[in-house]
């Protein structure tokens, strides 16, 4: 395929404990041990990279063909942090140090703002900082706060502030912030195998059934990492569901579940080989889904992931071009430029 636009949805920085200390205020700052894995879950260093350059970062993006990469970061589970004052703390200073990060090159560069939400109101002034004055394109949203659903109404006012900011809110699972999902299991084959689609399943069942999509119909949300072969289940289970117990356990909704899910208000990121894609283009349409390289983590096809992706023979030339670049550049708000 020729003149490909190619935007990364979901990408990745690792920033250090130490780069993120140094944009904290001394009383925050605290002296930092080894940094272990408890899973090793890059095999010794064997599977992806660590990387906080963002000259790196480009020549890798570049490696890769992608031309805007929206970038994540591998803390995913500050909000199931109970030391909230520190928690508030990182992510000021996380966001800070991703907006001089971007800066290199802003064009290409787009940095997702982190947040606390573990206090509502410090959330939402962080939000907006993070937004109007650094930049960031949209805030990463836990799929729950220390093991509470994001649904819940102590959250909407948070929700009312990112309608208003006109930015998307990127919910992205994270394994520390999963272990009710997981906890059972010993081995990290059987955590990564559930920890980040049921995380994700479980926060679309809480903001749906709750009704923040009714309530903020102008907020797009994402749901990042999860794969999407489980949408056309969930969508199915949520809607009988809601035929006999809607009335009286979800009374904001004026929709099925499942219409909510398949508007325009949804996205969704896939995996590069799952076989359900083309099912759920036909379910939901292709305007809903993402690609995301998870760069530079342990599970990350980069540089890679783009080729075998359009090696696809059961995807469309015409869809892969709306997965790679119109549909991460109307979430995001940016612009396709010409290549």
């Amino acid at each position: 395929m020729k003149d490909l636009f190619i935007i990364d949805a979901d990408g990745h920085v690792t920033e250090s404990e130490e780069t993120v200390q140094r944009f904290m205020r001394p009383e925050f700052r605290r002296e930092i041990g080894p940094s272990v894995d408890p899973w090793d879950r890059s095999q010794g260093g064997k599977l992806g990279k660590r990387n906080e350059d963002p000259h790196v970062q480009l020549a890798d993006i570049d490696a890769e063909g992608i031309d805007v990469q929206v970038i994540f970061p591998t803390n995913l589970s500050n909000n199931a942090n109970p030391d909230t004052p520190r928690a508030l703390e990182w992510a000021r200073a996380y966001n800070d140090w991703l907006a001089q990060f971007c800066a290199t090159n802003p064009n290409r560069l787009k940095g997702v703002a982190t947040i606390a939400l573990q206090d509502v109101d410090v959330a939402i002034r962080e939000v907006r900082r993070a937004v109007e004055e650094l930049g960031h394109v949209a805030v990463m949203m836990p799929t729950n706060v220390m093991d509470r659903d994001i649904g819940r109404p102590e959250f909407w006012p948070f929700y009312e502030e990112v309608e208003r900011l006109g930015i998307p809110l990127a919910v992205h699972g994270g394994i520390n912030a999963a272990t009710r999902v997981h906890g059972r299991y010993d081995k990290f084959i059987s955590v990564h195998t559930l920890s980040f689609p049921v995380e994700c399943m479980m926060a679309l069942v809480g903001l749906v059934f709750a009704g923040v999509p009714e309530k903020f119909p102008k907020m797009k949300i994402a749901v990042l990492e999860g794969c999407c072969g489980w949408i056309p289940f969930l969508m199915d289970r949520m809607d009988e569901e809601f035929e006999k117990q809607g009335w009286r356990d979800a009374p904001m909704l004026t929709r099925k579940p499942s219409e909510y899910l398949a508007s325009d208000q949804f996205y969704y990121s896939i995996e590069i080989e799952e076989s359900m894609v083309p099912h759920v283009i036909g379910r939901i349409g292709v305007e809903r889904l993402l690609w995301a390289s998870d760069y530079p983590h342990w599970d990350t096809s980069w540089p890679h992931s783009v080729s075998h992706f359009l090696t696809r023979t059961d995807i469309s030339d015409a869809d892969k071009r709306t997965i790679l670049g119109d549909n991460p550049a109307r979430l995001y708000g940016l612009e396709v430029f010409a290549v």
